[in-house]
């Protein structure tokens, strides 16, 4: 009898053993796919950001500055000629001075650059401030559309409303009143 005693507390013991091990093994696996699901929400909200980054940065540049004849979009030294650098420009009175904040895409990144109104400066003078492969601007009856390519060639398109319509420049750099006609603001 002392034996069979002697080897069901073996078993026992082994049992004890091997659901143990079934436990570890079990914590371990949950543990591996919960890391793994972490790692693939962070990618997603990431690439989620990343593709969203310059259309809200622009955006929330347009929605700062919304002033009658704030806003114009067309050439990089003038909104009224298609020098070839599309480029959102911002106006704003800063202590009697006229001054034009320009967000454009140029070799590869978005930039910036505030500068005095009519500042005939080079593209090179702003500051770089997003990597992208794209960004366009379009204005069309107090709407700015943003056509933002980033740097994984996926396109997001966002508009946004200028509030103060009249007095808005538009893309060939005239302004629109609400009656349609040309009110002449500034650009």
């Amino acid at each position: 009898m002392r034996r069979a005693k002697g080897q069901q507390h073996n078993i026992e013991g082994a049992f004890v053993l091997v659901l143990f091990a079934v436990f570890a093994i079990t914590v371990i696996a949950v543990l591996a796919l919960g890391a793994n699901s972490y790692r693939r929400l962070v990618e997603r909200d990431n690439d989620a950001y990343n593709k969203r980054i310059i259309t809200s940065y622009v955006a929330a540049k347009i929605r700062s500055a919304d002033a009658v004849g704030s806003v114009a979009v067309g050439g990089f030294s003038d909104p009224k000629v298609d020098d070839g650098v599309n480029t959102l420009h911002l106006y704003r009175e800063i202590e009697g001075d006229i001054y034009d904040q320009r967000i454009y895409y140029y070799e590869g990144q978005v930039y910036e650059i505030l500068t005095i109104a009519n500042n005939n400066i080079e593209p090179e003078a702003g500051s770089p401030i997003l990597d992208a492969n794209g960004l366009e601007f379009e204005m069309s009856d107090g709407l700015v559309t943003i056509k933002a390519t980033d740097t994984d060639d996926r396109v997001n398109h966002t508009s946004v409303a200028v509030r103060s319509i009249a007095g808005v420049s538009g893309r060939a750099g005239t302004d629109i009143n609400e009656s349609g006609g040309d009110s002449g603001g500034v650009g």
